[in-house]
């Protein structure tokens, strides 16, 4: 059974991969979303998001991995735990709405 830590986990690896690709963005090497690992389809799937609230729940989402290069890209990602919390938190309190 997936857990709340398990999805912030999640969550947090997203977040890196976040900062992977927005560093190779300005490097000009753009993917077009090629790499992209659609783990908020993922996450939206463990929390039981309901289809009718999948786009506020994707803002959300999407607004926490345009803030990942916001933190010091390091190898596990600890800066980011916090924010993966945080996000966790604020897709927690409007998944029901």
């Amino acid at each position: 059974m997936i857990d709340k830590s398990q999805i912030i986990h999640i969550i947090q690896q997203d977040l890196k991969h976040s900062q992977l690709t927005e560093v190779l963005r300005n490097l000009g090497l753009d993917d077009g979303g090629l790499y992209s690992l659609d783990l908020i389809s993922l996450v939206a799937q463990l929390m039981q998001v309901p289809p009718k609230h999948i786009e506020h729940f994707e803002e959300i989402y999407g607004g926490y991995l345009d803030k990942a290069n916001q933190f010091p890209i390091t190898y596990l990602g600890e800066y980011l735990l916090p924010v993966a919390k945080d996000c966790y938190l604020q897709l927690l309190g409007y998944k029901d709405y």
